[in-house]
């Protein structure tokens, strides 16, 4: 089941009190710095307290899960533990550190697990083990069918424990599917592939989702009367709107991050051109004027510029624009096929897929100031349509490695590669969508 929007409200208000606020001089890890090392971190078994023998196994597994997504952390083998779990509390007193100090441990997580009825009590503790203290403890509680959702709500704590910024764990990915030959679906996952739901289902093909600044709606285009169309689902009232139909292609939509404008190809003057326009489809400006297809904009975070493919240098590269269309400059001058361009939230990438000389696609980044290029797939089928987690640390893409076209996440710099998509069908064209807290 997909988290309401409603529903989300109750919740980021309490992550936020769970989070409190950054110690003075904390130093938070930034996966990002040259000299970043992940945090090696001990996850202990978790402990019944009282009648969630059920549940102990089932949430440990979600979190060690959440942990080692997020590529911050280095998790030990609990095979190397010589700390009796059995002996050991949840208390610093009962603790022996130097345990954990001896198999490499910097940081130890300790929860407990008390079930009364259908609610669920979650007894969470981080502690420094080189300090011997406890340096975050929460107890969070709700429904036994809701215990994902409170793993999330602990393991989110810890990201702003050691990052000092939200984590990805209550955001979700937009993706087109298809499951038959007659008809794509837009559909909806949680960050981790969980909760997967098909929210654009109307018999006719439906193409390249993308969320809203927002992230309470969805634009997609649709073949649904003629087209493709552009249209807007509120997440809300799962109700759809027609943004644009005019001539032509009306596809490839990118929201502004100010909230108040769209960018997308339309070919109402015959030739692919990029437009952009306010949310409900009034006021289109016309920002590429060239006798080539120009297509899949993407705003800068700072919404300032654009990056997008243009066919004017005789083959699909990525130009980057200022907003208005001024300025366009290229930016890929290797290979004969790039396509696709994502904007790192912090502007300091831009990931895009590309055909070899082999006609296989891969994934790949450039620095929109250096030109520097990075690879970050390869020799594992086509790889295809990336885009970036809000906080720019992961990115999600679709792929062919195991044959049918699913989704998978990974790490910025293309480590720790992982499916996450488990139902039947092809996904294509994924899109992460904003931290719901905005």
């Amino acid at each position: 089941m997909v988290i309401k929007p409603a529903r989300i409200v109750v919740l980021f208000p309490l992550l936020l009190l769970l989070a409190g606020r950054p110690a003075a001089g904390r130093d938070y890890i930034t996966i990002n710095d040259p000299n970043f090392r992940p945090y090696p971190l001990a996850l202990a078994p978790w402990k019944d307290l009282g009648g969630g023998r059920d549940i102990v196994d089932k949430g440990y597994d979600i979190l060690r899960s959440d942990m080692s997504i997020t590529g911050v952390f280095k998790l030990l083998d609990p095979r190397s533990f010589i700390a009796d779990p059995r002996q050991e509390g949840l208390s610093s007193a009962s603790i022996k550190f130097a345990d954990w100090i001896n198999v490499g441990a910097e940081g130890l997580v300790k929860v407990g697990v008390v079930r009364k009825g259908k609610e669920v009590i979650l007894d969470c503790h981080l502690f420094d083990v080189a300090a011997g203290k406890e340096v975050l403890g929460r107890k969070i509680r709700g429904p036994a069918g809701d215990l994902r959702r409170l793993v999330h709500t602990f393991a989110d704590a810890l990201i702003r424990h050691f990052t000092g910024t939200p984590s990805v764990f209550f955001t979700r990915i937009v993706f087109a599917k298809k499951t038959n030959q007659r008809t794509k679906e837009i559909c909806i996952m949680d960050f981790d592939g969980f909760h997967e739901s098909c929210v654009v289902r109307n018999g006719s093909i439906n193409l390249l989702p993308a969320w809203s600044s927002d992230g309470r709606g969805i634009f997609y285009s649709s073949y649904l009367h003629g087209g493709p169309h552009l249209y807007y689902l509120d997440l809300r009232t799962r109700k759809s709107r027609v943004v644009s139909k005019s001539p032509g292609l009306n596809i490839g939509v990118s929201a502004c991050p100010d909230g108040k404008r769209i960018a997308l190809t339309l070919s109402r003057d015959e030739n692919a051109e990029i437009y952009s326009m306010n949310t409900d489809g009034s006021n289109p400006r016309r920002l590429t004027r060239d006798w080539a297809i120009d297509s899949s904009p993407a705003w800068s975070p700072d919404a300032k510029r654009l990056a997008f493919v243009s066919e004017r240098a005789g083959t699909p590269q990525i130009y980057v624009m200022q907003a208005d269309g001024s300025g366009v400059r290229r930016l890929t001058f290797k290979g004969n096929y790039n396509q696709t361009p994502d904007w790192s939230p912090r502007g300091d990438w831009i990931l895009f897929n590309a055909r070899d000389e082999r006609l296989v696609y891969d994934i790949f980044r450039i620095n929109p100031e250096s030109g520097e290029i990075v690879r970050l797939t390869q020799d594992q089928g086509h790889n295809e349509h990336p885009s970036f987690s809000p906080d720019g640390n992961l990115v999600v893409f679709s792929s062919t490695r195991t044959g049918e076209s699913k989704l998978y996440i990974m790490n910025a710099d293309g480590t720790n590669q992982r499916l996450i998509s488990r139902r039947k069908g092809e996904y294509t064209t994924p899109e992460w969508g904003p931290w719901l807290e905005k």
